[in-house]
């Protein structure tokens, strides 16, 4: 009577975890060992557990296997890459200081130990760069005072359309103080009490 086929999903109780990966290990290495000793090849299984301990076989050195694998895989690559990587490091390293350096030299930082002829170049630039932020403040000062000028001009408006309504708002009170004209009104019939009857 054969075993029925197991779902393979995570197993959640610890302990049977444990159980099956040292079976399943086990199984795993001795298929590896077969394997190269079957087909005379050299064969390297790396295993790390849940918890991280590190179980692994090798058919001969796993050292050189790994070096094989690693020559195979274009491990002179890898090499070259971290050189690479290196060498941008140290660039991007001495662009930063460069960069901090210039910072501070701007800033006059280090105007100690400046010559005369870095002094002038210093200078020169601090000078163009005040002239940018004068001509950058000017704009700016255009730019709000239209905006000003724009806000008065506004305000203007809604005051003499103030004064207009109240000018008529006036007129017409003026009209409703002025008493209504009188008119006598004649009887459309004669008068029979007058005496002429």
């Amino acid at each position: 009577m054969g075993r029925g086929k197991i779902e393979i999903k995570k197993i959640e109780n610890t302990t049977n975890r444990q159980v099956t990966f040292s079976k399943r290990r086990a199984g795993l290495f001795k298929k590896a060992r077969e394997l190269s000793i079957l087909c005379a090849a050299d064969v390297a299984v790396i295993v790390f557990n849940s918890t991280g301990r590190l179980f692994d076989f090798a058919s001969s050195s796993m050292k050189r296997i790994l070096e094989r694998y690693r020559s195979a895989c274009g491990g002179h690559d890898w090499n070259n890459e971290h050189e690479q990587m290196l060498c941008q490091f140290r660039n991007l390293r001495k662009e930063n200081e460069d960069l901090h350096r210039e910072i501070r030299y701007v800033m006059g930082e280090d105007a100690d130990s400046l010559s005369p002829k870095q002094l002038d170049y210093l200078e020169g630039n601090l000078e163009i760069a005040a002239k940018k932020v004068r001509e950058r403040k000017t704009e700016v000062l255009k730019y709000e005072r239209r905006k000003t000028e724009s806000k008065v001009n506004g305000l203007e408006q809604k005051c003499i359309l103030l004064k207009q309504w109240l000018a008529t708002a006036e007129n017409l009170e003026e009209y409703d103080q002025t008493p209504p004209p009188t008119f006598r009104v004649q009887p459309s019939q004669p008068n029979l009490q007058s005496a002429g009857y």
